[in-house]
């Protein structure tokens, strides 16, 4: 959870054991959400871990016997905003308090949101990296992206950032943008609300760059799932639906009538239908991002119900994916923290039933899309410059199971796409553990203890804000063939493990897991030169489960859970004793899992990173694993280092790390995803550049004098400097 909120630039890391391999090289980042400035120098516990701000990690590995690791925050125009807004009152030289004139502006954070109501919604920059270099590039640039916002070059050197992709224009948002009524103009934010993908990718073949942008209406976050899905096998579960959840399903049903009616005075008002869309764009680093709209082959509009987390392209296709990742407007925005004057009974009783109408588990399956890199192409060329954008139609596949990430092979064989999925059963990321919560122990409370929470375990203080990932099953990985024409899958291969499901003698598993199957890596993950045609081995980390991380309102979500493969007793009894972390090379071809390295109990690897070995062109095990590795001390002494990298041998993981570093001064909470170049050159600064400060002067008021100069003093210069 712990981040140092503090920039700086080629730290020399310690060799802490073993040493640095003399073949490596190259530059690894690592993405780190950071807390955000209310926090002070350190971000702190209690705000959800995956709404901080992102801070870049670069690993210098290019020079010998040395590792260099460089902090830098993503800074987009919100970022600073929000650095200038949030103190009620401004220290001056002699000491004296003056009252910050920017605090009426200032955000706050409503789950995994941070929201201002004056001027918009938090761009965090803070989940995934990717390298680009077109035809005419002299170098690499790196793109930090998010689930929530425009995507932004950085440079590669510096890390610091320099222009959005895509001008406001150029995006759709869903809460945030210009409207007319009768004429006047009404409703725009400087930071508009804008759905995007975390994980946009780069085809170094054919010189393109893809994202998304998609938006669906407020009223599609409100969902009653358990009502619509639940069977009535007994006079109990009859009362349990008329006593808990009719009630639920009556409130969030006068929701919808309420968002039905306002989007549709909306349309009427504003003349402009407000709609549900799919964008797909193509862009070549200099141009404008050009669009196609994705729809269905029945004409209508692909509506994304969860999130566009990723997506990935073969030779011949692009694909989607509606991600087990609840990140909409339900989730971004489901805490009254910032109303919250203290954390008493009223307020966690407030705060839950907030939660309890607005959170439904994750779909249980996967929803795929298959659209046509050529039918993109030729939508576009045809479009040429007539307004509106063109459709394009997609193919559609559910397969069951849960998938956050999934990669492709690039090269189709037979006219089949072969896609490697990450299974996260019942593991729900976009939930956090809240001051509320309770731990799960299995133990039976009468109605007084539940009322109240006498007598059970509290969420350690320390890890409030972290991701609630006691998972609920076990992870699986598998390698499906789709016909990507009719969206049927041909061939299936899957794997799983629940490691050791008897004590051993020393008391430690020696059988490798998959629960919480987290992040990857494999050679030309992020490819700016080459991209390999199959990718013949992945490289899994496999987080372990934790008693901590389960919560008694995570067991309740999932206890039903449909594709469960363990007894929910096994189960239970797996969680109480803990699985520990585990790094998986998993063989692709055979899926069989060929090395593994099993963490210590108090232990936990994440964030795996490919890098090849001087020389070594194609080798797919030819290279080193780097990932980020933490340590749990009861009390953390001066000196002492709990965050650290470690360096295995890809070839050989059993033999474990051969060499750690850390220091003292780099602390870094939970890592997320990586990327890696073989140079890190300065930014070519006479290329593409958005002018951020023309694009939002329209979105300010005139007669606001305050904004103006918060922005002309505080957020324009960086862009224009």
């Amino acid at each position: 959870m712990r981040t140092k909120r503090e920039e700086f630039s080629d730290l020399p890391l310690k060799v802490l054991s073993g040493s640095i391999p003399s073949d490596i090289q190259g530059y690894s980042y690592f993405m780190v959400p950071s807390g955000d400035c209310e926090d002070g120098n350190f971000s702190k516990p209690d705000s959800p871990i995956l709404g901080g701000d992102g801070m870049i990690l670069k690993l210098d590995l290019n020079q010998p016997g040395e590792a260099l690791l460089s902090f830098k925050f993503g800074k987009s125009e919100s970022f600073l905003a929000d650095e200038v807004s949030y103190q009620k009152f401004n220290i001056q030289a002699d000491g004296t308090k003056k009252r910050n004139p920017y605090h009426r502006y200032r955000f706050a954070d409503f789950g995994l949101g941070r929201m201002s109501f004056k001027i918009g919604m938090r761009n965090r920059l803070n989940t995934a990296i990717t390298p680009i270099k077109f035809k005419n590039d002299p170098h690499e640039r790196i793109v930090v992206c998010t689930d929530d916002g425009r995507p932004y070059i950085c440079d590669p050197k510096s890390l610091e950032t320099f222009s959005p992709i895509g001008s406001l224009s150029e995006w759709d948002a869903i809460m945030g943008d210009e409207r007319k009524v009768l004429g006047f103009k009404f409703g725009a934010k400087p930071f508009p609300l804008i759905m995007a993908t975390a994980h946009p990718v780069f085809d170094p073949k054919t010189n393109e760059f893809f994202g998304v942008n998609y938006g669906r209406l407020f009223s599609d976050t409100i969902r009653n799932l358990a009502v619509i899905n639940s069977r009535i096998e007994s006079i109990g579960t009859m009362l349990k639906l008329l006593i808990l959840e009719l009630p639920q399903a009556l409130i969030l049903g006068t929701f919808r009538v309420f968002f039905f009616f306002q989007n549709l005075v909306k349309n009427l008002i504003s003349g402009k239908k407000v709609s549900r869309f799919t964008r797909i764009f193509t862009w070549d680093g200099k141009g404008k991002l050009k669009k196609v709209n994705v729809v269905l082959p029945n004409g209508k509009n692909v509506v994304i119900k969860q999130t566009l987390h990723q997506m990935a392209v073969t030779e011949n296709h692009v694909i989607l994916l509606d991600a087990s990742f609840k990140f909409t407007p339900d989730q971004i925005i489901n805490s009254l923290r910032p109303f919250r004057k203290t954390n008493n009974f009223i307020s966690r009783l407030l705060e839950r039933v907030l939660r309890w109408l607005m959170t439904a588990p994750m779909e249980p399956n996967a929803k795929f899309y298959f659209v046509e890199r050529n039918a993109i192409e030729a939508a576009i060329a045809a479009h040429g410059d007539a307004p509106g954008i063109p459709d394009v139609a997609s193919v559609c596949t559910e397969l069951p199971f849960e998938t956050l990430h999934f990669l492709v092979d690039y090269k189709e064989e037979n006219g089949k796409i072969t896609m490697h999925l990450a299974h996260n059963n019942a593991a729900c990321l976009a939930e956090w553990l809240r001051p509320y919560d309770f731990m799960y122990t299995g133990k039976k409370y009468n109605l007084w203890q539940k009322i109240t929470g006498i007598g059970k375990t509290k969420i350690p203080t320390d890890l409030l804000g972290m991701v609630a990932v006691g998972q609920m099953d076990v992870s699986r990985i598998e390698k499906v063939e789709i016909d990507p024409v009719t969206g049927s899958p041909t061939r299936s291969f899957n794997l799983m493990s629940y490691g050791n499901t008897e004590p051993t003698p020393s008391g430690l598993d020696t059988i490798p897991n998959t629960f919480n199957l987290s992040f990857y890596a494999y050679r030309g993950q992020t490819p700016v030169d080459q991209i390999p045609d199959k990718i013949e081995y992945i490289f899994w980390m496999c987080s372990g489960l934790y008693p901590e991380a389960l919560t008694e309102f995570i067991h309740k979500m999932y206890a039903g859970y449909e594709h469960r493969v363990i007894s929910l007793k096994l189960f239970d009894q797996i969680t109480k004793e803990g699985k520990p972390s585990n790094l998986i090379r998993v063989n692709s071809k055979t899926m069989e899992l060929e090395d593994s390295y099993i963490f210590d109990p108090k232990q936990v690897g994440m964030s795996p990173q490919f890098i090849p070995k001087k020389g070594s062109l194609t080798g797919q095990k030819d290279g080193y694993i780097v990932c980020t590795v933490y340590t749990y001390f009861d009390q953390i002494k001066a000196g002492q280092i709990d965050c650290e990298f470690w360096i295995f041998d890809a070839a050989n993981l059993a033999q474990g790390p051969i060499c750690k570093l850390g220091h003292e001064e780099a602390i870094f909470g939970m890592t997320l995803h990586t990327a890696y170049t073989e140079n890190a050159y300065p930014l070519d600064r006479s290329g593409y550049k958005i002018n951020v400060e023309k694009e939002l002067e329209p979105r300010i008021s005139k007669n606001d004098k305050t904004l103006q100069e918060l922005f002309k003093k505080h957020v324009y210069p960086y862009f224009n400097n």
